[in-house]
Order: structure tokens, then sequence, then C-alpha cells
């Protein structure tokens, strides 16, 4: 095994890990940090350097015929050389040191030298060993793992909200053409009823009720008095069917929209796509005795991917604003691809992790996990998150989970959490957060639409995640913000 990994610590001390075989040594990247534009954020700096580095090794590798020396550490007094000696496809590698100090040489410019360096002498603690050529250029996934830490130049929020801003069209349409909403209202002079009298009165069950009413409350077409709810003055104008400005038939022109069909048909049932009308089960969840895409090799693979295409690009912001200097093993539950337990093992490298979900899913997981070189930190546990135990770990990873459920399951996946974690142990809700009041943001209540079609759950807020941590016993702090439209929670288990 050769690498060498980089712990975002968050400082330029004890940062970079060196593993040689069975030697492990564990420097600073302040080196590093000199040989870069001071305007480049430190962490970037750092990254870019490593990788530069391990380019250049790569390169030297490749192209020596005999024996080639990889600049490995740099100290003040000392640097640390690796002495790979070719035997065509073989190499004997070699862990020594060298008494040019380090402030003497440019890392990326000195990575990689033909002839020893000065005074080169083996370590005593450090035994040669065999790596064939493949072996060797991986560098046991340290470019990789240095890939898992780079944030997107651009972030990708606005895409999503276009991209989900179709659910607007629908539940608007819904809402005017086919529940008759704000003619509902009407029952009462002033326009507002009790909140449940209004949802007795659409036929609806609270959770799409919940998903209707956020969305054009986020709309700013209804507003929420207490326990009164009713038309905002813009909706009472122009969404009445007999008023003297009213665009409801114009809205109406949708009504027959296939997907705004399939809108209403999923309110008033309270189920998935998929799950009455569709051998292939609900798409995006599973659980016993639910037919399920998930547990389908080619649906599994092709929902996965293209969930890690978010994780990529949410991943690294997250491990970035909350970091686990201390954990020691992460339980990722439900952790489909892998994804965010493997940007916390390349910030970490003292981190090890457990990546829980469904066989097909881990399949997947498994490729990452090969790509990314933390093959050997991780494990992929086959496991149902609902009838199966959860390892014991010091901190547990719900991340884009929970929105897959209603309430009570909620509830006793954290309970779960709860009951496992060890006192200081900390349960990570990494999430989209509606506002308290249900009332948006608009782009997470158009989100909690698309969630509500495709699973059994919705978007939540803050407080109702914290009210169930609370009960399960855990002290809450956050959130943090990471990306498209997420954020984290943590609940700390104080006893």
């Amino acid at each position: 095994m050769l690498r060498l990994t980089y712990d975002d610590n968050g400082t330029s001390h004890d940062d970079i890990t060196l593993q040689v075989g069975d030697f492990v040594s564990v420097s600073d990247s302040y080196y590093l940090l000199q040989c870069m534009d001071e305007e480049i954020p430190p962490q970037i700096r750092t990254r870019t350097c490593l990788a530069q580095m391990m380019a250049a090794w790569a390169k030297g590798v490749f192209e020596s015929v005999s024996e080639v020396y990889l600049l490995a550490e740099l100290h003040d007094e000392f640097t640390r050389w690796i002495r790979c000696d070719r035997n065509n496809d073989e190499f004997s590698v070699q862990l020594g040191w060298s008494t040019e100090a380090g402030h003497d040489l440019p890392p990326v410019r000195s990575a990689v030298r033909k002839e020893p360096p000065a005074d080169w002498q083996e370590c005593d603690n450090s035994e040669p060993f065999k790596l064939s050529l493949q072996e060797l250029l991986s560098f046991g996934g340290s470019m990789e793992t240095l890939h898992a830490q780079e944030i997107p130049n651009y972030d990708p929020t606005p895409i999503f909200e276009h991209f989900r801003g179709a659910y607007g069209t629908q539940l608007l349409t819904a809402a005017v053409a086919h529940f008759d909403l704000f003619g509902k209202l009407s029952l009462s002079p002033d326009l507002f009823l009790p909140v449940e009298q209004l949802r007795k009165e659409l036929e609806l069950h609270p959770r799409p009720f919940n998903v209707l009413v956020t969305a054009l409350k986020s709309m700013d077409l209804l507003v929420q008095d207490g326990e009164t709810i009713g038309a905002t003055p813009q909706a009472a104008e122009h969404l009445l069917h007999d008023g003297e400005f009213a665009v409801t038939n114009y809205i109406g022109l949708a009504a027959t929209s296939p997907d705004v069909i399939g809108m209403v048909e999923r309110l008033k049932t309270n189920t998935p796509y998929g799950l009455e009308t569709d051998d292939n089960g609900a798409a995006f969840i599973y659980r016993d005795g639910m037919a399920s895409a998930m547990e389908q090799s080619e649906l599994a693979r092709h929902f996965t991917l293209s969930l890690a295409g978010r994780a990529k690009n949410v991943a690294p912001v997250l491990t970035d604003r909350y970091r686990l200097p201390e954990a020691k093993t992460l339980l990722d539950i439900g952790g489909g691809s892998g994804i965010y337990a493997i940007a916390y093992l390349a910030r970490n490298h003292h981190l090890k992790a457990i990546v829980m979900d469904r066989p097909e899913v881990l399949t997947i997981a498994a490729e990452f996990a090969e790509q990314y070189g933390v093959t050997d930190r991780v494990e992929l546990l086959e496991g149902d998150m609902f009838a199966d135990e959860f390892p014991t770990a010091d901190v547990m990873l719900l991340s884009n989970i929970l929105h897959d459920w209603d309430i009570p399951e909620c509830q006793e996946l954290i309970n779960k959490c709860s009951a496992k974690l060890p006192k200081q142990g900390q349960l990570l809700i990494h999430d989209v957060f509606l506002n308290d009041a249900h009332d948006g943001p608009l782009p997470i209540a158009l989100y909690s639409a698309a969630l509500f079609t495709l699973t059994e759950g919705r978007a939540y807020s803050v407080k109702e995640y914290s009210d169930w941590m609370k009960t399960a016993g855990l002290t809450v702090t956050g959130p943090v913000e990471t990306m498209v439209h997420c954020g984290v929670l943590c609940g700390v288990k104080q006893s």
C-alpha cells in the first residue's frame, strides 16, 4: 500500500498522512501552502499541490527504467522520500529520508528525482515491499480521494429549482381546476375556514393536504392564521371562478395534462407513483413487503447513479462545513452510492465508515469505494433500516433519507439511531428544511411535492426534525447550510 492523503482538518498542521506499507506518518501541509498564490484558500492550495505532486509521481514512475525517488514529506530539517526500483512491471518500494530540509525544496518541482537525494538513508522502521506498476500508479486511490473533497466552482441550486418548477404548475392547477380549493373557501364570507374543515372539504389525507397547502402558502395564495386558513387578497381577486378578474379558466387549460392528472391521483390516493400501477413498484424507497424498483438491478442502478449526481456536488460541501475531527466510525444509513461516506473518508484519514443499504444499491457503492480508493476503510452492510439492527457508531448519518417517509417512520428511525449511539454520539440529519410555518421557501415546497409523488414522505421543517430528535433524547444544534437547499442538523446523545 502506498498512499498520500489530505485530512482537511481546517489547519495546516497534522493534516497529511503518508502510508508506505505498514509505516504511517503524519505531517503538516505548511510547505505546500507556501508554493501557491495566497489569495487561493488554503484547502484548495493543499489539494492542488498534492494532486500536482502525485501527477508528477505517476509520470516519473511510468517513465522510469531503473529507480526513481518520490518526495513524500517535508519537514524543517529533513525530507522523506520513497525509492521505487523497477524490474519490468514490478517495483520494490522502500521508504527513506534525506538531510535536505523541507523549506529548501519546492514540492512540485522536486517531486521526482532519478538520483538519490542528499544523504539518502532507508528508514529503519519501514520494510521494502513489492507493487505492480498498476498498483503503484494508483497510489492507493490518493488522487481520487482528493477529487472527493473538491467543491464545485458553480452552485447547481438554480438548475434544481428550474427542474422542480413544474410541480408548481401541477399543484396550482390541481387546486384550482380539480379540487376547487378557493371555491370551497368561499363557504365562508371572509374566505377563511378552519384548517381541518378545509382538509375534509378537499377529502385529502394529512400528508397530501400538507404538500398542497404548503405550496400555495409559498406562492402567497393562501395564508394561515393559527388554526384557520384562507385566501390572500391576490388569490381572492384572481382565483374565484365568478371574479371579474378571474384567471381560473386559463389555469384550467392545463387540467387534462397527464402530469396534472397524475398529481391529482397522487393527492387523492396518498400513495407514491408506481406503487399501485407499475410492476416495478415504488421508485426510490424500500421496506419489507413493499414492491420496490430498488430490488431490481438495472432500475436500482439507474436511480442510485441519478441521485449520486447531486451527492457529488453536495457531499464535499457537507464535509467541509460540518467536520468530524474526533469521529472514529460513521454509519451512513440508506447510504446509496456511498458518496457522502466517501467524502468524509477522503477528508478524515482516521475515519472508518459503514454504508447500510439494499444489496442491489450497494453494488454501486462498492464501485465508488474502489474508484475513490477507500475500500479498506468502508464496510458495505446489506440491511433493511426498519427491520434490521443498526451497528454501533459514534456518528450516524441520515442524508436525504427521512424526507422519503411519513412522520411515524421518521420518529422510528430517529429513535433507533439514538438507541445505538454512545454517550456524546452524534446523529446528523442532512436534508432540506421547510419554514417552521410551512409557508416556504417555494423551492422546498415544490421539492416536497416531488418527494410526495415518488415516496411516502415530504419535506419537513427544522422544528419537526428537532422535536423528533428531542423526543429521542438528543440535544439539537444547527442547521448548518450545505448546498442545493440542504442543511445539516446535529443531535447529540448526552447520556
